[in-house]
């Protein structure tokens, strides 16, 4: 009877074993994937963001917002070769929201205001080293060129019909960079509030104006920019909050230094880019961005 006892508490204590024994594995499972998750959430990448302006062939022409297209490709071998994968905002919104990966060295490529020479001179050069770019368009100057339908180089800016073929390309997302505040002259510069403006009239003339080209966007290409870029860096701190309320997911500014992105949605905003001069090589300029291999 002793025997018969003893060894039915052998099961027993075996039993109760096994489950402490998976009780433990499932926690430990369980806290590892949570720390995991913690980690990533705290995780920063770097990202840097390279600004660029108009391409332009005749190098007497070149200077701090204007490179030719030999710089710009001789940019894209050095990104090249220190690792760097260009992306598009989009995909780094989605890092962001939707927890989808980036490749180990993300780096953006920027154009601001829409030069039709985006369009003649960098799409080719993208092309040939398999890279991306993002351009951000002003709406009165795409409807200018739009209406009278010149295409020049030189001196000209994209038109919806080039927009909707580069978009068809794939090869550079569109995003919005104000419909007609881009000036530094008069009495507003840029985006800003006007000394003694009310916020609720800079409200109104603000969201009235980048809506506008929204609105525009929709109509002519069915897409919607989810990125706003500040034309001049020209910021009034109220404009994150109007940002926001207007849908865009993030806003491009022109401060200088290298993004710290996480997985909090804030990190998005007034990101960090840095203006691409003509006048030093492609290591000088991209040395302090760059994580070296």
């Amino acid at each position: 009877m002793i025997t018969i006892i003893k060894i039915r508490c052998i099961k027993l204590n075996y039993k109760l074993i096994i489950c402490i024994v998976l009780a433990i594995l499932i926690l430990s499972t369980v806290l590892l994937i949570y720390c995991s998750a913690s980690e990533d959430e705290e995780k920063e990448i770097e990202v840097p963001i390279i600004m660029y302006h108009s391409i332009l062939k005749e190098k007497a022409r070149s200077g701090k917002y204007t490179v030719t297209p030999d710089t710009f490709e001789q940019d894209l071998k050095y990104i090249s070769s220190k690792g760097y994968t260009t992306i598009t905002m989009t995909e780094l919104i989605n890092y962001v929201y939707n927890n989808e990966q980036l490749p180990e060295k993300p780096i953006i490529i920027t154009f601001d205001d829409g030069y039709y020479n985006n369009f003649g001179y960098v799409i080719p050069i993208l092309k040939k080293y398999n890279m991306k770019a993002v351009v951000s368009i002003v709406g009165e100057y795409t409807d200018r060129f739009t209406k009278t339908g010149e295409a020049n180089l030189n001196y000209g800016y994209m038109r919806w019909e080039d927009i909707k073929e580069a978009m068809e390309d794939g090869t550079i997302e569109f995003q919005n960079h104000t419909y007609s505040m881009h000036s530094n002259t008069g009495s507003r510069k840029g985006t800003m509030k006007k000394k003694g403006e009310s916020i609720e009239k800079y409200k109104e003339v603000f969201i009235s104006d980048i809506m506008k080209l929204q609105n525009e966007f929709k109509e002519n290409t069915n897409y919607v920019p989810n990125t706003f870029t500040y034309p001049f860096g020209a910021i009034s701190k109220e404009t994150t909050d109007f940002v926001k309320e207007m849908g865009f997911k993030s806003s491009l500014s022109c401060s200088s230094g290298v993004n710290k992105i996480t997985r909090d949605k804030e990190c998005l905003y007034l990101l960090k880019r840095n203006n691409r001069p003509s006048n030093v090589s492609s290591e000088q300029f991209f040395k302090k961005l760059l994580v070296e291999e």
